[in-house]
C-alpha cells in the first residue's frame, strides 16, 4: 500500500513537472509570460512536494532506526533482568535483598532512559518536520511573490503598450487629417 502511494506521488510529482514545463515552454513560445510563470510555478510546486515527501520519508527512517535501538535496548535490559535474577536466586537473602534494590534501580533508570529516547525521538522528528514545513511555507510565499510582482509587470506592459498604441492611432489620424487638408 505505501509503495502504491509513493508510486501514485512520483507519478503525480512528475505529471506535474511535465505539465509545468509544458505551460512554460508553451508560454515561452506565445509570448505568454503569465503562462510562462505558471509553468515554472507548477515545476516548483512539484519540486518542493517531492523535497517535502523526501523529509518525511527520512523522518519516518529515523523514527524506525530509533524504535529499532530501543528495542536494542529493551533486551539488552532483559537480559540483564535475568543474569541477575540467577545471580539473585544463588546467593543468601541479604545478598537476594540488594540485588533486588539493584534490580528495581536499573529498571527505573532503564524505563527513564526508554522514556527519554522516546521523547527525544519524538521532538527531533516533530523539529525536523516543522522545519521542513516552514521551508515549505516560505519557498510557496516566495514564488507567490514574484507571480504576482510577474503579473504586476505584466499587467504595466501591457497598458503601457495599449496607451503606445492608442498614441499612434492619434497621431496617425492626425497626419490623415493633415494630408486632407
Amino acid at each position: 500500500m505505501a509503495e502504491d502511494s509513493a508510486s501514485d506521488k512520483a507519478r503525480l510529482g512528475l505529471k506535474q513537472t511535465v505539465v509545468g514545463k509544458a505551460k512554460e515552454v508553451a508560454g515561452a513560445l506565445t509570448g505568454n509570460d503569465s503562462l510562462t510563470t505558471e509553468g515554472r510555478l507548477e515545476q516548483e510546486e512539484a519540486r518542493q512536494a517531492r523535497k517535502a515527501d523526501t523529509l518525511s520519508h527520512m523522518a519516518e527512517a529515523e523514527s524506525e532506526e530509533a524504535v529499532e535501538q530501543l528495542d536494542a535496548v529493551h533486551e539488552a535490559g532483559q537480559q540483564e533482568r535475568e543474569a541477575v535474577q540467577r545471580r539473585t536466586e544463588a546467593a543468601e537473602s541479604q545478598a537476594e535483598r540488594e540485588a533486588r534494590v539493584r534490580k528495581q534501580a536499573a529498571e527505573l533508570e532503564y524505563q527513564e532512559n526508554v522514556v527519554r529516547e522516546q521523547s527525544d525521538a519524538a521532538r527531533q522528528a516533530t523539529a525536523a518536520e516543522k522545519q521542513a514545513r516552514r521551508e515549505e511555507n516560505a519557498q510557496v510565499t516566495d514564488a507567490a511573490a514574484e507571480v504576482a510582482a510577474a503579473d504586476e509587470n505584466h499587467r504595466r506592459v501591457f497598458h503601457d503598450a495599449e496607451r503606445a498604441r492608442l498614441e499612434a492611432e492619434e497621431e496617425r489620424r492626425k497626419a490623415e487629417s493633415l494630408d486632407r487638408r
